[in-house]
């Protein structure tokens, strides 16, 4: 099958006063129809900027210096902004984290939808209004009517991030990219953003994008995952294989570094240390590696992206057909609580949040 968006190679560069720098490298994935591929890693790992250059959104000082994005037999990297214009929105849209910032303050919610929908699906304003009207109901506007009237200020953050999604979704996109659409909200309308979004997207057969540092929320949401470091993908498994059998050091120190509700054992987080490192354009071997409680020298030379297992695959020299070399040596690091076991709980359906129950730790691949 062909997939909807397949990206090969993107390399992003940014240029500053203070020089140039490569903020995503070697950059390939795909989106198959109907999929929600999760996109996971800490805060500055490039997985927002990654989309943006998709969507032609890269701030004045940022270029694509290599790669492709193609959709429909298009390379959205190589068209024109005109272009582009007739693609955004219509056959792929964003939900942005930020709601307030992306709305319009000076105009009603509903002129802002009305204005895309009359764009790009050549309606009248009756038609237009009945069709923004359908789709507030949709996303759980209580008074759609009133809702409509009323400028981005006057709405809750719930309300406002509602109002993204039934704008990103007013065209009928094939794809949908949702970066952190549940930041700054509150647990419970978290959870009621990602079952809306998860609804309309098997309602709609839909794909999704979705982007976040919480990797609680992937297991929940997404069918495939890839974990984003420093600007690469370090691993990709469908979401159950991940969370039973993570490969990368940087996955099991996420896991390891996740609180569940499920998880009796007592264990205590083990947080990541240091930070993801600011600037990696020189960087020529693993760029987890000074942070990695498992490093040896073959970290410092470069790292192939393969397929260790069927559909699984990961970016790590300590990696041999899905178990680490030197079993013996990893297993002493991680009774000493250096490293996450990175085992989780056997799930049906979506993937429940780690868990590492006493019992379960025997069969962790570390």
């Amino acid at each position: 099958m062909t997939p909807l968006l397949q990206v090969n190679n993107l390399r992003v560069r940014f240029h500053s006063d203070f020089g140039d720098r490569i903020v995503t490298d070697d950059i390939s994935f795909h989106v198959d129809e109907g999929e929600t591929l999760g996109i996971v890693g800490e805060s500055g790992c490039g997985k927002s900027v990654t989309n943006l250059a998709i969507m032609g959104l890269l701030s004045r000082n940022g270029t694509v210096e290599a790669g492709s994005a193609v959709m429909d037999g298009k390379d959205l990297l190589k068209l024109s902004d005109k272009e582009l214009d007739k693609v955004r929105g219509k056959d792929i849209a964003m939900v942005f984290q930020d709601a307030l910032a992306s709305l319009d303050p000076v105009f009603p919610v509903g002129k802002q939808i009305e204005e895309q929908v009359r764009k790009h699906l050549g309606k009248t304003h009756q038609e237009a209004q009945q069709m923004i009207l359908e789709d507030l109901r949709q996303v759980g506007i209580p008074d759609p009517q009133q809702t409509m009237k009323k400028y981005p200020s006057e709405l809750s953050g719930g309300m406002r991030q509602r109002i993204m999604i039934a704008m990103a979704l007013s065209c009928g996109p094939k794809l949908l990219i949702a970066d952190e659409p549940t930041t700054a909200l509150d647990v419970t309308i978290q959870a009621q953003i990602m079952q809306l979004i998860r609804g309309l997207a098997a309602k709609r057969h839909m794909s999704v994008i979705l982007i976040t540092h919480d990797i609680g929320v992937v297991a929940q949401n997404a069918d495939r995952v890839m974990v984003m470091y420093a600007g690469q993908f370090v691993e990709e498994a469908p979401v159950r294989e991940l969370f039973r059998n993570p490969l990368h050091p940087y996955t099991r120190a996420l896991l390891a570094a996740t609180p569940s509700l499920e998880d009796e054992s007592g264990r205590e987080l083990v947080p990541i240390p240091g930070t993801v490192p600011e600037n990696y354009t020189f960087l020529t071997g693993c760029r987890f590696a000074g942070r990695c409680a498992l490093k040896i020298d073959a970290c410092d030379a470069h790292q192939e992206w393969r397929e260790v297992l069927p559909g699984h695959y990961v970016r790590c020299c300590r990696v041999e057909a899905g178990l680490p070399k030197g079993a013996d040596e990893v297993k002493e690091e991680a009774g000493a609580g250096t490293v996450c076991p990175g085992n989780t709980a056997d799930v049906e359906g979506p993937a429940a949040a780690p868990a590492l129950s006493e019992e379960k730790k025997e069969a962790a691949h570390v």
